[in-house]
């Protein structure tokens, strides 16, 4: 049975084409978008991948919309979800409840360059290095658990579309990995944990 995998994004979707591209043989994939506007959605009638809209201007407060996002993704019992330029941030009984279950991709070498625009940072700062990080979410970017990190050498004649362009490539390639050994990961410890239940019967 294919485990259940859920992108949460508003905006371009500039991982869930690859994501779709590299996974859909081996997971259900489904797009839930927070906007109406996420140029996302089109890639998604495009890939003929399952999505759903949320709009949150639709509700009469982010409270409203985090609890009806919420009840649909319990009852969608995801195995992973992954977001992907996702503009809102989770309150932390979402991420509680879906604790390890929820994945980010960050445009730097976490710790540094924690804000909104790490990629401009990194090069307006002179770093020589910058990089891709994925990490569990849990609304900190200072304390959290890193996942993988992929370094991205900073050249002279980099631009910030340059460096951008770089990074995102670099994402598209990390980020479907690192979703599909997550899951794997997973799958290998409920296996584990089935096996030794079986084992105490025995005994």
């Amino acid at each position: 049975m294919k485990k259940n995998l859920i992108v949460l994004s508003s905006g371009d979707g500039i991982y869930f084409e690859p994501i779709v591209k590299k996974l859909r043989n081996r997971y259900n994939i489904k797009l839930i978008s927070n906007t109406r506007k996420a140029i996302a959605l089109q890639k998604a009638i495009a890939l003929e991948v399952d999505y759903e809209i949320f709009d949150y201007t639709d509700f009469k407060s982010i409270e409203e919309f985090n609890n009806r996002l919420f009840k649909y993704m319990k009852n969608e019992n995801p195995d992973l979800i992954a977001l992907d330029e996702y503009n809102m941030v989770l309150p932390e009984y979402i991420i509680n409840y879906f604790l390890k279950k929820i994945i980010k991709i960050h445009h730097s070498l976490l710790p540094s360059f924690v804000d909104k625009d790490p990629i401009k940072e990194a090069l307006e700062y002179g770093v020589k290095y910058t990089g891709v990080t994925i990490y569990y979410a849990n609304n900190e970017l200072k304390n959290n658990e890193i996942i993988a990190q992929q370094i991205v050498k900073i050249e002279k004649e980099d631009t910030l579309l340059l460096l951008k362009d770089k990074i995102h490539k670099i994402g598209q390639k990390l980020y479907p990995k690192v979703i599909d050994k997550v899951i794997r990961r997973m799958e290998e410890e409920n296996n584990k944990k089935v096996e030794n239940v079986n084992y105490d019967v025995i005994k």
